[in-house]
């Protein structure tokens, strides 16, 4: 079947909805490039912290909500990165989750910091305290000694808990996450209640998650997190050791959120970052990583580097699938090595086909970074994207990888129908890049929709849509339309996006929109764009909720806020939240955040960085 494919360029110069056909070698020289970069950068900028807070409805509404469309888009990401002129990188600011509530053809917005044990410590002391993951600068005093002596040699590397990389509501509890640790929120208010608080936050899990449906029908939600112990060599089956081990732990709830398995397994020590889960397996991708040493000892102490830049490309190794039973009495971890040399973070989707492999679809990189540089602060030259859409045929016989390539047109951060998660499916969307000249792609822009049957290795549809000429579509979700014995596209892909140059806009041009686009015609672009009563930074991972979470106040909401109400002077706009707040946050303030706009950054919670860190706190004990 003939690849139909969709897009636009002249997006441009000109203002549209619809799409027309792909074209990757559109003539756009690099220097055209450039102001688009630099308006995908300004999606970055810190908000000045819990005076942001806001809630409201929704009134600016271009298009028509869908009337059967009830339920929760959830996002978080970091969202203020500076105190007191001490400014960290993007991936390390404090969560905020951002939540639309729609139902009846209406939404409400809320936004929230997740408050952390850190961040509460921080809002007291009115400082920084602990050194994190992608900031190099240290705000601890004595730095060096502190990362010679306490980190390095004394092997204590605990980083700042943000709560920024993902946040979903399953079986009754609402959490957020960062690289492990969960916490529950208020799913009412959104209001942070803490580490523990239920199952889903009780456990140590990373931020990607899978949905799965099992053989009687019922749902369970799949997390999973990587423990590194550098002290104990792994044993391979030959005799031979590896240097650390690694214990894969996947926990499994049930609808209700209880935890009903765990496994773990024993491995040797990996990266990983993201998880596919089939009906008789869990696979994690394995990139080629190594720690740099000589960065170790000579940047990290002297606050050149950070923890996240002592890992790097190991050139040598392949790239390897780690296959776990999700079943029965095997506990034995397969291994298939890949033919083709890539990294890959964000995967899209896996099944078993009827020959009992296993179906890998993922976005690969060429080269590896924790930061996500090549989308995150592009030049044109060295950082642009450059992902590629992927399928990978895992011969469960052989244990071998084979390599095929979907398409070329740089993509990240997938979805697909939960229903359909680990199961034979045909549609994903993704994030893309938009225009290329001489090998160098523009930025992080459009939505797309692949298509493929399930025995096949080629596309046979790619619609991509732009929102326009200076915005930049964030992470999509699918939202199944309410019914039965529905086509698996038959539904809505929601999604925010950030508006560069909204003229409107009470943060130095910047706004966010949600768009909500019929799945089935993607190329037609939005029935419905809501224009959100803040600015959100572009933000990490989210899921859609099918529950009304999050929605207007309720009658205790409503009792506080109006004792917060009888406190205030009536003409600060007021929220509740950490120690129920007076928003006084001035236009000046924003404005002076907007002047020392942060580095950027986007991804995942990633997997691995603990790793790092026990390996790096034991360098003194081994050569």
């Amino acid at each position: 079947m003939d690849l139909i494919r969709v897009h636009n360029v002249k997006f441009f110069f000109k203002k549209l909805r619809a799409t027309r056909r792909i074209n990757t070698d559109n003539n756009i020289p690099l220097s055209f490039f450039l102001p688009f970069f630099l308006s995908d950068q300004t999606g970055y900028a810190s908000v000045p912290g819990l005076a942001y807070e806001n809630q409201g409805w929704v009134t600016e509404i271009e298009g028509e909500i869908p009337k059967e469309m009830e339920g929760t888009l959830l996002r978080n990401g970091p969202a203020m990165y500076e105190r007191e002129g001490f400014i960290k990188s993007y991936l390390d600011g404090d969560g905020m989750v951002t939540s639309v509530a729609v139902k009846d053809g209406k939404a409400y917005f809320r936004n929230k910091f997740v408050v952390t044990e850190d961040f509460d410590e921080e809002e007291r002391t009115g400082k920084y305290i602990k050194s994190s993951i992608f900031t190099a600068a240290d705000p601890r005093p004595f730095a060096f000694g502190q990362r010679l002596f306490r980190d390095l040699l004394g092997g204590d590397i605990s980083k700042k808990q943000n709560g920024a990389y993902n946040v979903i509501n399953w079986g009754g509890s609402l959490c957020a996450v960062d690289y492990k640790k969960p916490y529950a929120l208020n799913p009412d208010t959104l209001e942070t209640i803490g580490h523990g608080n239920c199952p889903l936050s009780s456990t140590t899990h990373t931020s990607h998650y899978r949905t799965v449906t099992e053989p009687d029908g019922s749902r369970r939600l799949v997390a999973f997190i990587n423990e590194v112990n550098w002290r104990v060599n792994h044993k391979n089956e030959d005799g031979t050791e590896h240097l650390g081990t690694t214990n894969a732990v996947f926990y499994e709830f049930d609808e209700d959120g209880k935890e009903v398995a765990r496994r773990k397994y024993p491995y040797p020590s990996s990266y990983v970052h993201d998880l596919i889960v089939t009906e008789n397996y869990y696979v994690l991708f394995d990139c080629p990583i190594k720690i740099d040493f000589k960065k170790t000892f000579t940047d990290y102490l002297t606050q050149n580097a950070c923890l996240s830049e002592l890992i790097c490309e190991d050139t040598e190794r392949q790239p390897l699938f780690r296959i776990f039973p999700r079943r029965g009495t095997d506990m034995k971890v397969r291994t298939a090595p890949a033919d083709y040399w890539c990294y890959a973070y964000h995967h899209v989707n896996g099944f078993e086909n009827d020959d009992g492999d296993i179906v890998f679809d993922t976005c690969t990189w060429d080269k590896f970074t924790l930061y996500f540089t090549d989308i995150t602060n592009p030049n044109g030259k060295d950082n642009f994207p450059r992902m590629k859409l992927s399928r990978f045929i895992i011969d469960m016989k052989k244990y071998e990888a084979k390599h095929y390539l979907l398409s070329d047109v740089p993509c990240e951060l997938p979805i697909t129908s939960w229903d359909y998660t680990g199961e034979k499916y045909e549609h994903m969307y993704l994030s893309t890049s938009v225009g290329r000249k001489d090998g160098v792609n523009g930025p992080m822009q459009a939505l797309t929709k692949c298509s493929l049957k399930t025995d096949e290795t080629k596309l046979y549809a790619e619609e991509q849509w732009i929102p326009g000429e200076h915005k930049f579509a964030m992470e999509p979700f699918f939202v199944p339309r309410p019914g039965k014995d529905l086509d698996e596209d038959d539904g809505w892909v929601v999604a925010l996006v950030h508006d560069a140059r909204y003229e409107n806009s009470d943060f130095g041009g910047r706004g966010t929109e949600m768009v909500i686009i019929d799945a089935k015609k993607f190329s037609e672009g939005p029935v419905a764009r809501l224009r959100l009563p803040k600015y959100v930074p572009y933000g990490v991972h989210g899921s859609w909720s099918s529950e009304y979470i999050a929605g207007p106040p309720k009658p205790d909401e409503l009792a506080r806020l109006e004792e917060l109400r009888k406190n205030s002077d009536g003409k600060a706009p007021i929220s509740l939240g950490h120690k129920d707040i007076i928003q006084t946050t001035s236009r000046k303030e924003v404005e002076e955040l907007d002047l020392r706009k942060v580095g950027a950054g986007i991804g995942g919670a990633l997997l691995g960085i603990t790793a790092l860190s026990e390996m790096i706190g034991q360098m003194g004990f081994f050569q």
